[in-house]
């Protein structure tokens, strides 16, 4: 059984390099192939990534502008040669046996489409990396200090389901893109990430296809992996306000609800 590993990488090799390296120390019934895609990254970024190319310890896709997110892991796709996906974003770094728990359980569970593993902070502290379905209002909350106020506060809970045992497997809306594993058939099946979000909201849209085409998706803790993340809303309100990635959150937000405006 072939599994291919894609990152979408963008001047980031120090994180990317950590990737690739605890992905070559994952152990298993299973052959690992290391698929890079770099959205054209700066020479001094990209040299590591060629030499790793050159020694064939991966498969670098170089790409001459930044795509994006969706547009980068569909090039990945693209070049892939395995009977599943492992999606993960640059700045996650996966446990020996978390590839293995991925691909059991998925090979096990036929109605599956996606399964994604429990992530962590590097204080051990759990990452709500499984969610619900998101209305605007709730972006809005989560987005801003109306989360630490009452009945929002208790919306926003529920949203990120905080309500939820994260130690226990479990179906969930959606998982977060940072991690997960797709069988390479439905994920073309369904044409891959919707190439329309820049970045955000691409997974959620994603998620919701792989249920809308009757399949499940699972958070399974029982495979874990390290998420060196930095929320968006962690500073200030006015610092986010004035984040660039802020406003590309809305402006794929936006698309995303208008997409799926009036469907279930």
């Amino acid at each position: 059984m072939l599994v291919s590993a894609i990152i979408v990488n963008h001047n980031c090799s120090y994180l990317t390099r950590l990737c690739i390296e605890a992905l070559k120390k994952s152990s298993g019934d299973f052959e690992l192939e290391i698929i890079v895609v770099d959205n054209a990254s700066d020479a001094e970024n990209l040299s590591y990534l060629k030499k790793l190319h050159e020694e064939k310890e991966i498969t670098l896709v170089a790409l001459q502008r930044n795509t994006g997110y969706g547009f980068g892991n569909n090039r990945g796709a693209d070049a892939a040669r395995g009977d599943y996906l492992l999606i993960l974003n640059p700045d996650v770094v996966v446990e020996k046996d978390t590839v293995r728990k991925l691909l059991h359980y998925a090979q096990e569970h036929s109605d599956l489409g996606i399964v994604a593993p429990q992530l962590y902070f590097y204080n051990d502290q759990i990452q709500d990396s499984c969610r619900r379905f998101m209305t605007p209002l709730d972006l809005v909350i989560k987005r801003t200090p109306l989360k630490r106020l009452g009945r929002f506060r208790a919306r926003y809970r529920h949203y990120v389901m905080e309500d939820f045992d994260h130690s226990q497997v479990q179906d969930v809306d959606i998982v977060t893109g940072a991690c997960f594993l797709i069988s390479k058939e439905l994920f073309q099946e369904l044409r891959g990430f919707d190439e329309r979000f820049f970045l955000f909201m691409e997974d959620i849209d994603l998620c919701r296809r792989v249920w809308g085409a009757g399949y499940r998706v699972v958070y399974y803790p029982k495979a874990r992996a390290l998420h060196s993340h930095k929320r968006l809303s962690g500073g200030s309100f006015v610092s986010t306000l004035l984040n660039r990635i802020f406003w590309i959150h809305v402006s794929s937000a936006i698309k995303y609800f208008w997409k799926w405006k009036g469907r279930s």
